[in-house]
């Protein structure tokens, strides 16, 4: 079976950037200078995002790692994101590790989760696949969206160092899918089309399609437009199927975009032109919502998140 390499970036931005307002930075200072690692990190992170004083990220990165250095999780988190990153410091993949290593060996699921992924797609260390997806494992246990989005679409889709294993997989998709996450849910579609990791059922893989495709996922909008007979002429669903073929071939979906030069003679005029209309429809109330402005600081910032490629 073909191996998917899995793409994953590490985001730690939200430790950095939280929506929760900060203490007075006065009142941190005082506790910071008194040795309280929490405060020391909330004014690390002030000096960071400017919040209350001017941006300084040295003396961000000061207090970040004195906190660091008393035990604060979020503070160690921070400190291998910084290393990964290259902020402040020199990139450093193996400091990186250590910091991440030390916070999941204290059982933060943010430093299991990025641990793991650097293990498994860092550019100057040592490759590990069992250790990384021990530390995966752990994270997702913990019920951190994020480690469970991740873990399952690692095992689900497999990379360079592992086989697909969509059985395993299968409850952490599903878990994702069920907290709203698109590509998740296109994969929990994909298990149940092809009987893999799920029994076999039609609808159930035609409903979780659906979902992730009215989240304007290209590869649920093309699975959608298969299961629907999008290839079949005497389809009682060809209208639906050809509009969602339609949108993913406008999203610039690769399977979608052949599959519709292949089949684009056999669509009768009237029928191609009642589905681009919808279509069409669909795509810009869509596109118009992705391009609506973040409304505070934080929402501007990347979630943490690792991006696994999609499955088809």
């Amino acid at each position: 079976m073909k191996t998917i390499h899995l793409l994953a970036t590490i985001l730690l931005l939200g430790q950095l950037h939280a929506a929760e307002p900060a203490p007075a930075v006065s009142d941190l200072e005082y506790s910071a200078a008194s040795g309280n690692a929490t405060a020391q990190f909330q004014l690390g992170r002030a000096y960071f995002r400017g919040d209350g004083v001017a941006a300084d990220k040295a003396k961000a990165h000061e207090w970040i790692l004195k906190s660091a250095e008393q035990g604060n999780p979020d503070a160690i988190t921070t400190m291998g994101y910084l290393y990964s990153q290259g902020i402040v410091l020199e990139k450093d993949e193996a400091k990186a590790i250590e910091w991440f290593r030390k916070g999941a060996e204290a059982g933060s699921a943010k430093s299991q989760l990025n641990l793991g992924l650097m293990l498994r797609q860092g550019k100057t260390i040592p490759l590990d696949n069992t250790e990384s997806l021990k530390w995966l494992e752990a994270a997702a246990l913990s019920d951190d969206p994020d480690a469970v989005r991740t873990y399952g679409q690692v095992l689900f889709l497999g990379d360079s160092l592992i086989m697909p294993d969509r059985k395993k997989a299968f409850p952490f998709v599903v878990k994702s899918a069920e907290a709203g996450d698109a590509a998740s849910q296109n994969m929990v579609g994909v298990a149940y089309r092809d009987g893999d990791g799920a029994e076999k059922d039609h609808e159930k893989a035609k409903g979780w399609f659906l979902k992730a495709a009215l989240q304007n996922d290209p590869k649920a909008q093309s699975n959608l437009a298969h299961i629907l007979g999008v290839d079949s002429t005497t389809s009682p669903d060809r209208k639906e199927a050809l509009k969602w073929l339609l949108i993913a071939r406008d999203n610039a979906e690769i399977t979608a975009i052949k599959t519709y030069k292949e089949l684009m003679t056999t669509f009768p005029p009237a029928l191609l032109a009642i589905a681009q209309k919808e279509a069409t429809k669909f795509l810009l109330i869509a596109r118009a919502k992705s391009s609506k402005p973040a409304t505070t600081p934080e929402e501007k910032q990347p979630a943490n998140d690792a991006n696994p490629r999609e499955s088809n």
